[in-house]
């Protein structure tokens, strides 16, 4: 995306003129604050919280990204196996497709059981809900190559390490890629699901404590922060794609592979 000044201020304007309408509809109608606060509540949770709330956001942050990591690595590695490996197509794939069907909140009450209360435990569930799409997409995208490659490749006498290297690999990342959007996201709300389920600190943690105290502003200043975490993330996905793929940048990503 190109940024100019038209671009940027815009989306700005909008979001402005949206907190504006925001306050004022909540003063003429007089809403509870406690069922919906004003902007400015919202500004006063912040500044009063901010250091704490920093330190929240940092644990939360480094749960998802942990379970992220842990979820690319094993996921690509997972799809290559699938790919070479006929048996392993057979016999772990529909493993795989069956736990991606599973509700993975449902998970979060067992992994505190089998892997403990620590930080473990919510990277797992962060890990268990970015597996299944960057598993799924990589495995799209390394099959997903055009034959005549594959058989130019063949009359060459092409090794199986330069086909993966020179045609599957580079095919396959505008579809990895697409999988590493999603699981980011989702490593995020895995994060949070775990936070719920048992913990001490964490932004979902906080949010329970707000929800609790009827603290409707400190719960949706939590969610704001939740969604520019969100936000940033994945733009830096993007970037990144743009720095070690600009080919794939502008492939359309495949719909529902996920």
């Amino acid at each position: 995306m190109k940024f100019s000044a038209k671009t940027i201020a815009e989306p700005v304007i909008f979001f402005a003129a949206l907190l504006i309408l925001w306050e004022v509809l909540v003063r003429v109608i007089k809403i509870p604050a406690f069922i919906l606060p004003p902007p400015i509540d919202l500004y006063a949770a912040l500044m009063a919280r901010l250091v704490i709330l920093g330190h929240h956001a940092a644990i939360t942050f480094v749960e998802a990204v942990g379970g992220f990591a842990l979820s690319f690595f094993l996921g690509v590695m997972i799809a290559i196996l699938v790919v070479y490996s006929r048996r392993i197509q057979n016999t772990v794939y529909p493993l795989i497709v069956i736990l991606y069907a599973m509700p993975k909140s449902a998970f979060a009450p067992l992994m505190v059981i089998w892997v403990g209360y620590g930080l473990f435990s919510k990277m797992s569930i962060a890990f268990l809900v970015a597996f299944f799409p960057i598993v799924v997409n990589t495995v799209v995208g390394l099959k997903e190559v055009e034959p005549e490659l594959l058989d130019l490749a063949r009359i060459n006498r092409a090794s199986q390490l330069d086909v993966f290297r020179k045609i599957r690999l580079p095919n396959s990342l505008p579809y990895m890629f697409a999988g590493i959007r999603v699981a980011i996201i989702l490593s995020i709300t895995g994060a949070i699901v775990a936070e719920f389920v048992a913990a001490n600190e964490g932004l979902g943690y906080m949010i329970l404590q707000a929800l609790y105290s009827l603290d409707t502003a400190l719960a949706l200043v939590i969610l704001l922060i939740l969604a520019l975490m969100s936000l940033a993330l994945f733009m830096a996905v993007d970037i990144l794609q743009k720095k070690l793929a600009p080919w794939s940048a502008e492939v359309r990503q495949i719909e529902g592979a996920f």
